[in-house]
């Protein structure tokens, strides 16, 4: 990506992506495994139902991101309000999602879902409004580079998690 000057001062919003952003896959192949056969896709999103608090743990580890975690402290300690805008399919997994987000950064992050990585820019929009903030208060954090491009052109702060060490 290209070199980009954020005065973290200025931001009053962050999100976060939440597969490989916030929880980093241990598994790489995860997808694909979750697709293998209906078995598969089923028991994924069930066990994630029924165990939440030890889903990203034990049945799909997941690591935290020693320079998004800095960088949530340094926000933290500024005031600025944080969200986790994960674009999903279903719901079931949700609350897994969220209890890994409160167990290893900060409780008070909300934690929301998009259908779609399209409808990502619509959330932004709702968080926005429910904060009366510029798009250029926000700083989004996501893995997926056209997300990055997409809410750059939105002209909204945008990073690849590879990037965020420049920041703190």
């Amino acid at each position: 990506m290209e070199n980009k000057t954020i005065n973290i001062d200025n931001i009053k919003i962050a999100i976060f992506d939440f597969d490989d952003t916030l929880a980093i896959h241990r598994d790489k192949n995860y997808l694909k495994r979750r697709y293998e056969n209906e078995d598969n896709y089923l028991n994924y999103y069930l066990n994630a139902y029924l165990n939440p608090n030890s889903f990203y743990e034990n049945i799909e580890p997941c690591d935290i991101s020693d320079s998004i975690h800095k960088l949530i402290n340094t926000l933290k300690n500024k005031g600025v309000k944080m969200y986790c805008v994960s674009g999903m399919k279903y719901s079931f997994h949700l609350k897994a999602k969220e209890h890994f987000v409160h167990k290893y950064y900060d409780e008070n992050i909300e934690v929301f879902s998009a259908g779609t990585q399209e409808l990502k820019c619509k959330a932004v929009k709702i968080i926005q409004r429910m904060n009366k903030c510029n798009l250029d208060e926000m700083l989004f954090i996501d893995d997926i580079e056209e997300n990055i491009v997409m809410f750059n052109n939105m002209g909204i702060h945008a990073l690849l998690p590879s990037e965020v060490d420049m920041l703190i």
